[in-house]
């Protein structure tokens, strides 16, 4: 079984060189993504890979919000209770992201993999849309679908600290009078920069 593993340098901070040892020595291929540029250092560790993807065997994948670590299973004294979501995909949407896995990795490594492009038969079929994307393009995106939306827009985020121009697309989709569901978290977690994240996005 081959298996690649990609980390977000800075999220992944904690990661001790042992763990990555034994992972590389029971034969996982391992990297670190996005890693700083002591260049341009500021610019990088905001230009983070912060997705989160599993593509098993070409055939399902998933991609979301969850953290793998203890201390989002609940038990952690101060994260408390933890609430993510994630999405199972089977069917043709499985080969682009694992293309996107890929483009990630050969960024990472330099190493140019092809993807595994397994047709499925899957009846549950549904129609959806997958952004792959850095902050100044998705903001773009974002807005476009927000002024195509007619009856019903639903947004999950864990921060909103939205932009004047987005801000503006959302209100002006609220005088659409058509139902407008947002998600957003309201408790912040340890650290202060979190706590002031949530105190910002209380002014919206």
């Amino acid at each position: 079984m081959k298996i690649k593993l990609s980390v977000d340098r800075f999220g992944g901070n904690d990661m001790s060189r042992t763990i990555v040892n034994d992972l590389k020595k029971n034969g996982v291929e391992f990297t670190f993504s996005r890693k700083a540029s002591m260049q341009h250092f500021f610019y990088s560790i905001n230009h983070r890979n912060h997705r989160k993807f599993v593509v098993v065997d070409g055939q399902e994948a998933y991609l979301g919000g969850f953290n793998i670590g203890e201390e989002y299973l609940g038990n952690h004294k101060k994260l408390g209770y933890w609430r993510d979501y994630h999405l199972r995909i089977k069917g043709e949407g499985v080969f682009e992201i694992e293309q996107q896995i890929l483009k990630d990795w050969e960024e990472d490594t330099g190493q140019r993999l092809s993807p595994q492009h397994v047709h499925t038969s899957d009846s549950n079929r549904a129609n959806y849309q997958l952004l792959f994307s850095t902050v100044e393009e998705l903001e773009q995106k974002v807005i476009k679908l927000i002024n195509c939306a007619r009856t019903k827009l639903t947004i999950a985020t864990p921060y909103f600290i939205p932009s004047e121009r987005l801000m503006d697309a959302l209100i002006s989709a609220k005088e659409k009078a058509f139902q407008l569901i947002f998600y957003c978290r309201t408790i912040p977690m340890p650290g202060l920069l979190n706590h002031l994240v949530i105190l910002k996005q209380r002014n919206y």
